[in-house]
């Protein structure tokens, strides 16, 4: 299976160009845990990807590593690779990198490797996917997580976890539009925190196991606007960043005034919003995207069980933990 996901990463890892430097290179993987102590018989390897007339080839080439945690592998290259490790007990772990204008002669790579401790099942969806349209702009709508719908009237949620309130100062179309989309929650210790983390690289685990107890913000507001002549649309937010996630608590209960417990989870992407039609704005309000997972034990653990999503016969699975 190595071979199969690295070759899958480095052909869907999309070049815009094909790199001036090519030729023979070796690579040394360092398979290694959290604790920096290397991992002896990890399922590791590289993946080489050669010009070949007006395509691409990709060479995949896997071994276990050694005592030491490490194995070596050689091939003709184009300057981009990718490579990773896998083991039992453990979440696997990949990278690509681009040579560009090193030397390809020789390359010493670290893989990290995150241990399998305490998964458990939790309701995780990505709107992505299948996103949501907020029913009305200007009024506040809670939109319950575990129904996955709108609080009534406007659908058969129960709970406002996350209460949305879309501002559209102006809709002409996609390039004449200014909107806020404000995220609040009910409870006094419920709230949403920025987690920064690199998606691209590393293990298929990223976030914290453990949701944090503090940091949280009880508001985030999101706005993007653009006027005619506008080469890009402005946002306070960075869209295309690799590292924003969120982290967030809800349904948090309280006693004499102290936090007693609350439902956590996470958010590993980006949260983004954008009017519905083609060319032109003809929706009254906005569609939502984000991916979120929602652990409903009443506890801080945010390591999700794959093999039991919450939400059940999705039509989009979640894959990663």
């Amino acid at each position: 299976m190595m071979k199969k996901h690295l070759s899958y990463i480095l052909i869907s890892s999309a070049l815009l160009f094909l790199f001036a430097c090519a030729g023979f290179v070796k690579i040394t993987l360092t398979v290694v845990d959290e604790e920096g102590l290397p991992i002896e018989a990890a399922d590791a390897g590289v993946a080489f990807e050669k010009n070949i007339g007006w395509g691409t080839k990709v060479n995949p080439r896997d071994s276990l590593t050694n005592r030491e945690g490490k194995a070596t592998y050689s091939g003709q290259c184009n300057g981009h690779i990718a490579y990773g490790a896998e083991k039992d007990g453990y979440y696997p772990s990949y990278y690509t990198y681009d040579f560009k204008d090193e030397d390809l002669s020789k390359k010493e790579f670290t893989v990290l490797m995150r241990k399998i401790v305490n998964p458990v099942p939790m309701y995780a969806r990505d709107i992505h996917m299948n996103s949501i349209e907020i029913p009305e702009s200007n009024k506040d709508i809670g939109f319950d997580l575990v129904e996955f719908d709108w609080v009534a009237p406007y659908g058969d949620g129960k709970h406002p976890d996350f209460i949305f309130n879309l501002i559209r100062r102006r809709a002409v179309d996609r390039k004449d539009f200014d909107a806020t989309l404000t995220l609040k929650f009910s409870n006094k210790f419920d709230g949403i925190q920025i987690h920064r983390e690199p998606r691209k690289n590393g293990s298929i685990y990223r976030l914290p196991r453990t949701a944090p107890l503090d940091g949280y913000e009880n508001t985030l507001t999101l706005q993007k606007f653009r006027r005619p002549g506008d080469q890009r649309i402005t946002r306070n937010f960075d869209f295309l960043a690799n590292d924003i996630n969120y982290i967030f608590r809800i349904r948090s209960e309280e006693k004499e005034g102290k936090l007693v417990r609350a439902m956590y989870g996470k958010i590993p992407k980006d949260i983004n919003f954008q009017f519905v039609a083609g060319s032109q704005v003809i929706s009254k309000t906005t569609k939502i995207y984000f991916q979120y997972y929602l652990n409903p034990d009443y506890t801080r653990n945010l390591e999700f069980d794959r093999s039991d999503n919450l939400f059940r016969n999705l039509q989009w699975k979640v894959k990663a933990p």
